[in-house]
């Protein structure tokens, strides 16, 4: 486990500081005149764009529902593919059969895009891009049985991502991103267990153990882009990743976001992260709105209310800039 591995930096500067007090006390005794110094690097953070991030989300909602197997599904991909791309991405594409609980096996891709590969330090910026089948708690019982939109449950991520992605490749970092669409994550039943759900990032967590991938830690970006949303701190990811969620979560505060990121504790929820966390043994946070101690998810959650109408761009705008924020000053050992 890494689960301390963003306390480097940290633990990296205390050091400095105290060889250098000693050194200066050192030198002192020798010198008056002679001092040490240790310059801190700096970093320019890019502006994230709400309006770009909107954009892609919109650009998913219009191919329709995104449900694995479908035409609007392959669409997708296919246009992830290429933008990822023509940013200069290196793109791999991750093929396996998705089982799905209600008896249907379709075909299904993990999408991963590597940018800057080689550098000393790596970080995982993953999200689901599929879309659910029904709508089992829309308030329409006639609608129940419908795919939907999933503007916010998977586009939103997607959308922060490719914004994401587009800043890393106009601005230098020295830093290597690997950004992770998984697919298959909202097609499970409660009835048929955990496991279920999140298919593709079960699938990517075994090949990563297998093949001794390695990352210093990831985050998850799951309904991230409406309108009243709230990011309270996920049981999961506290367990497994917790320096990490709490190094975020203030970040968030000192820019200004307390409200969005809130220093609240909620229960578990059973997604990519998890898998991640215990399957490839790499550290991930999951920022997810669960606004609510009772009800958890916003009401637009699994409902045909989760359309391009939910969306927000504020929201996307302050979750991007605590992401990006994030990669950069990490990059340079400042959180």
């Amino acid at each position: 486990m890494k689960k301390f591995k963003i306390l480097f930096a940290l633990i990296a500067g205390l050091t400095v500081a105290i060889s250098a007090c000693k050194q200066d006390k050192t030198t002192k005794s020798k010198s008056s005149s002679t001092k040490k110094t240790t310059a801190r690097k700096s970093v320019k953070i890019p502006t994230f764009n709400g309006d770009s991030a909107y954009a892609y989300v919109k650009k998913q909602v219009e191919f329709g529902p995104r449900v694995t197997g479908t035409k609007a599904h392959k669409s997708a991909q296919k246009w992830f593919i290429d933008k990822f791309k023509s940013l200069g991405a290196d793109v791999e594409v991750q093929k396996f059969q998705a089982h799905f609980a209600n008896g249907k096996t379709e075909d299904a891709a993990n999408i991963i895009a590597h940018f800057n590969p080689g550098k000393t330090k790596k970080v995982i910026i993953a999200a689901h891009y599929d879309s659910r089948y029904k709508a089992e708690k829309d308030p329409d019982p006639k609608m129940r049985d419908k795919p939907i939109d999933g503007a916010d449950d998977g586009a939103s991520g997607v959308g922060v991502i490719f914004e994401l992605a587009r800043l890393i490749s106009e601005n230098p970092v020295d830093l290597s991103v690997d950004f992770i669409f998984f697919d298959a994550e909202d097609n499970g039943e409660s009835s048929a267990g955990d496991e279920s759900w999140c298919l593709g990032s079960q699938y990517w967590s075994k090949k990563a153990a297998g093949n001794n991938y390695k990352a210093d830690m990831g985050i998850l970006l799951d309904l991230v882009g409406a309108k009243g949303a709230v990011f309270t701190k996920e049981a999961i990811s506290k367990r497994y990743a917790g320096p990490i969620q709490d190094v975020i979560w203030n970040l968030a505060s000192n820019m200004g976001y307390s409200d969005l990121f809130a220093n609240i504790d909620r229960g578990n929820v059973d997604d990519d992260h998890l898998y991640v966390n215990q399957i490839a043994r790499i550290p991930m946070v999951d920022i997810i709105s669960i606004p609510d101690p009772v009800k958890g998810f916003g009401a637009h959650h699994h409902t045909h209310q989760d359309n391009i109408d939910i969306i927000d761009k504020n929201t996307l705008r302050r979750v991007g800039q605590v992401v990006i924020a994030f990669l950069y000053k990490y990059s340079v050992d400042q959180l």
